[in-house]
């Protein structure tokens, strides 16, 4: 009777530790507030002490389990918001939204100021991010410099790294370095890197998918040259020089221009577990709106996505995504 006693002691000591556990992990969930009228400098804990920016949750870097991370409904939030710390089942890392209107919108695209007339109807600005995807004007979409300006132009023959094309006139050496967007076949597109150009004959570095002998469709990007009508844009890389002709012939510093230049909009962690994100827009991510990058029981539901390349990119296990909205994806939602 003794030992009984003894281990249902043990036992109930065992269960009101467990119990105080989760009691205390529940405690100390916290909500945090992110605010475009917030301040960086606050604490994020309360609406009146929101942060404002996603870089300062980023500096947070470690969320406990319960703990949410909301954007005030009706704000813009630019930059990338990575979960580097798991949940638990019970009480994920969730990211959503607070108080009413519209969804909060989460942005893969910075607003580009400060430009200057470069010749004729075309105007420059520096954009020091490295690559630029897409760009656009008053939340429309706008065209890569292309050649030609619409439709496309079509293969004589070709396979492997090399397409020849009578379509393609211009001197020797004119599309080194440019870019060639290909139907390869009959269900996908290739986007080479031109290494030589002589004759009509274009040569790349990587091989096309599967390029036969049928006269698929291409056309020409990539180059300064070609930036020829209005709502074309154009990126140097190397000189961090951003290009665009406005398709009103207006002054873009009186318009909102946005240059798609962050990858991600919400990025579950490889190696972590228990996240949700409900209730966010995103936009103009150049690589997808919530990456999920090896986490597992990942939830992300009630969200909206639209011009960007992947709605949800998912290498994660035990999830579920359901409930969103997908429109204009340039990949896969």
């Amino acid at each position: 009777m003794r030992s009984i006693s003894l281990l249902s002691s043990l036992m109930m000591r065992r269960i009101s530790l467990t119990s105080a556990l989760i009691c205390s992990l529940l405690a100390h969930a916290t909500n945090y507030y992110v605010s475009p009228s917030g301040n960086d400098g606050n604490n994020g804990t309360s609406q009146a002490t929101a942060w404002k920016t996603i870089a300062r949750v980023n500096q947070a870097y470690t969320f406990l389990p319960g703990d949410k991370i909301l954007f005030e409904r009706g704000g813009v939030f630019r930059g990338e918001l990575n979960l580097a710390t798991s949940g638990s089942q019970s009480q994920p890392v969730t990211v959503g939204a607070y108080g009413t209107g519209a969804m909060p919108v989460i942005k893969g695209s910075e607003v580009v100021t400060n430009w200057s007339l470069h010749q004729g109807n075309i105007w420059r600005a520096s954009v020091t991010s490295g690559k630029v995807d897409q760009l656009y004007l008053g939340g429309q979409r706008m065209t890569p410099a292309r050649y030609p300006n619409t439709g496309w132009l079509r293969t004589s023959q070709g396979g492997g790294t090399q397409v020849q094309s009578g379509d393609l006139t211009q001197p020797n050496g004119y599309w080194n370095g440019a870019v060639m967007v290909l139907r390869s076949s009959s269900w996908s597109f290739d986007t080479l890197l031109v290494t030589s150009y002589a004759n009509g004959t274009v040569n790349f570095s990587s091989p096309t998918y599967n390029l036969g002998s049928d006269p698929w469709g291409f056309y020409m990007t990539g180059k300064l040259a070609e930036l020829d009508s209005p709502g074309e844009w154009y990126y140097d890389r190397a000189a961090q020089q951003l290009y665009f002709w406005p398709p009103n012939n207006g002054d873009p510093n009186n318009q909102t221009v946005e240059a798609a230049v962050y990858l991600n909009g919400v990025i579950c962690s490889w190696q972590n577990e228990h996240f949700r994100v409900e209730n966010i827009a995103f936009r103009h991510q150049r690589k997808a709106g919530v990456l999920n990058n090896g986490a597992s029981d990942v939830t992300v539901t009630g969200c909206d996505f639209q011009w960007l390349y992947h709605g949800i990119l998912s290498a994660g296990t035990h999830s579920l995504y359901s409930g969103n909205t997908f429109r204009n994806t340039y990949a896969t939602g």
